[in-house]
């Protein structure tokens, strides 16, 4: 399930520095503690660094602007005492080959579930007086059955929006339902179907795809098009691609073993997120700020006490 937590966090922008972000949100875990919650795939026997501080490394030295597994390693190894504490790295620093088996182990799912909203995070983000959107992926497969369920057919076409870029046109074809008590998922008050149709310029092919999403915007809260506004503005495969590569050299990345792509991946996209979220608009700026500042990561994943 990818996420987008549009009032829990955007009610605290008029506080937010672009130097070092607001450390706490009322009412919501913090990253930390979120990255503690992923399941470890290491043998019990052995390990040396729990596998939260070894994440939090992770996503440091992406924020830092960190490419490789190799370079959040040598992150680690530059880095000052101060750091490393609030990393939970008292020891020594893990290198390349134990960072590169971690991620190469993870589970993708899991990993992903633990950083997006869940049930339980949509609950505290209601509790927060906030709102959510949620793009329904297959690993919520009731919820998405529920969804498909629901009688599209009947309901009239409501927004349509085309879009053009990276040699593709896009047509997205919108239609939003009330939902009823019953859906598997607190506080849902709307239910999204997308229909997008791409076309590649060049080649003539035609992709299709289906996608569902929920929020607990209600219908005198958000209207068809501003549901399609806040989804194009939330929900941007393209665009995040387009800035993971050009900031991260993701096409070009050598991190090839077991699930490290994915979570690299992960990585990248919470990393880009907590920047915009911040306020930052030039991603590459926000790296080289980060870089000279790790403390100023650290804060957003509440490490600092």
């Amino acid at each position: 399930m990818s996420s987008s937590l549009i009032g829990a966090l955007a009610r605290h922008r008029e506080d937010v520095d672009l130097s070092c972000p607001p450390a706490e949100l009322p009412g919501l875990r913090t990253l930390a503690e979120v990255l503690e919650q992923v399941p470890d795939p290491r043998r019990i026997r052995g390990r040396r660094y729990r596998i939260g501080s070894l994440l939090a490394l992770c996503l440091v030295g992406v924020l830092s602007g960190a490419k490789s597994v190799t370079a959040i390693a040598r992150f680690a190894a530059d880095s000052n005492a101060d750091l490393r504490t609030l990393l939970g790295l008292t020891r020594a620093t893990p290198n390349t080959t134990t960072l590169g088996r971690l991620l190469a182990r993870l589970d993708g799912n899991a990993l992903d579930d633990a950083l997006h909203t869940q049930r339980a995070h949509a609950e505290r983000v209601i509790a927060a007086q906030g709102h959510y959107l949620l793009v329904v992926k297959g690993n919520q497969k009731k919820l998405r059955k529920q969804l498909r369920q629901l009688p599209w057919r009947e309901i009239p076409l409501q927004d349509r929006t085309t879009a053009t870029g990276h040699g593709r046109r896009e047509v997205r074809r919108l239609k939003v339902c009330t939902v009823q008590p019953g859906l598997l998922f607190p506080c849902a008050a709307q239910a999204i179907e997308i229909k997008r149709r791409r076309t590649n310029r060049k080649t003539g092919k035609i992709q299709t795809k289906t996608v569902y999403a929920i929020t607990s915007l209600t219908p005198d809260q958000a209207n068809p098009a501003q549901l399609a506004k806040l989804m194009q503005n939330h929900w941007s495969v393209e665009a995040l691609h387009h800035v993971r590569d050009v900031t991260y050299g993701e096409d070009a990345s050598r991190v090839r073993t077991g699930a490290a792509p994915r979570a690299m991946a992960t990585m990248r996209n919470l990393a880009i997120g907590l920047m915009r979220q911040a306020g930052w608009t030039n991603i590459a700026a926000a790296t080289d700020h980060y870089r000279s500042r790790p403390e100023h990561a650290t804060a957003m994943l509440h490490l600092a006490t």
